[in-house]
């Protein structure tokens, strides 16, 4: 017969199962619409980093997904307003922890790209009152570029729109646009396929910030902190067993995977 010191162990170790038995209740009741954003390597076409991680994340988890496709601004308007349940690649804020949880699986750094030699650091062009930028809608860049396009903004400076493709055909066209921030995964294609590397100047105007870790996002209306530490504990595992570096070389140079999985 079990004595009370036991039975208050085996209740204790019951009891400190019943959240995870939950959260794995919920991953097999329920399907998640996770939406996709055009975003060069991340995500172009049907392909890309962002979908394969999640590829991997739905076989190693028994996760039910459903994909779609959406503009940035429109997928954090539905993240905050509890409608939408996951998105990917995304930047976390103070602002936006109040409704999401995130998960990181990918370092980028913003560059400046500019088109203009005359541009070669931000004061340059905060000084010619004829320059514009260009950003896509509903796009964060961390501290020191939207202190940048603050400036830039109350002087009419900057124009936002739906795709990070819009960003790139902009440069193509010439004198609509003299800089874009981006980074690695989405300006190494565009350029690319674009036949601008030769045309457009990249610049790292914050040589001493380190890379910024982007992530899954996870609505805390659909996700409790259990289901949200589950799913992280296997992009973990994803990342200390070689899969996210693999994944990344698909797509990256292996110097860029290693800074890439610097997060």
């Amino acid at each position: 017969m079990a004595t009370p010191k036991r039975l208050r162990t085996w209740l204790s170790a019951l009891l400190s199962c019943l959240p995870m038995l939950a959260a794995a209740q919920d991953r097999l009741d329920n399907t998640y619409t996770v939406a996709f954003y055009e975003a060069g390597y991340l995500y172009s076409n049907g392909a890309g980093i962002d979908k394969d991680v999640v590829d991997e994340l739905k076989k190693r988890g028994g996760y039910s997904f459903d994909y779609v496709e959406r503009p940035r601004a429109r997928i954090w308007k539905e993240l905050e307003q509890g409608s939408l349940p996951m998105s990917v690649s995304g930047l976390r804020t103070a602002e936006r922890d109040a409704f999401a949880f995130f998960i990181p699986y990918i370092a980028q750094k913003n560059m400046a790209l500019v088109t203009d030699a005359r541009y070669a650091t931000a004061d340059s062009l905060l000084q010619d009152a004829e320059a514009t930028a260009a950003v896509v809608r509903g796009f964060k860049h961390g501290e020191y570029f939207d202190d940048l396009l603050d400036q830039l903004r109350a002087q009419g400076r900057v124009n936002e729109v739906l795709t990070a493709h819009n960003l790139f055909l902009m440069l193509k066209a010439g004198n609509r646009v003299d800089l874009i921030i981006s980074q690695p995964v989405f300006y190494a294609k565009e350029l690319n396929e674009l036949g601008l590397n030769d045309s457009v100047i990249v610049h790292d105007w914050k040589p001493e910030q380190p890379p910024t870790g982007l992530g899954l996002i996870l609505s805390k209306a659909h996700f409790s902190e259990q289901a949200y530490l589950e799913m992280k504990g296997l992009i973990d595992e994803m990342k200390a067993d070689g899969t996210l570096r693999g994944i990344f070389l698909k797509y990256l140079p292996p110097q860029q995977t290693e800074q890439a999985l610097d997060f």
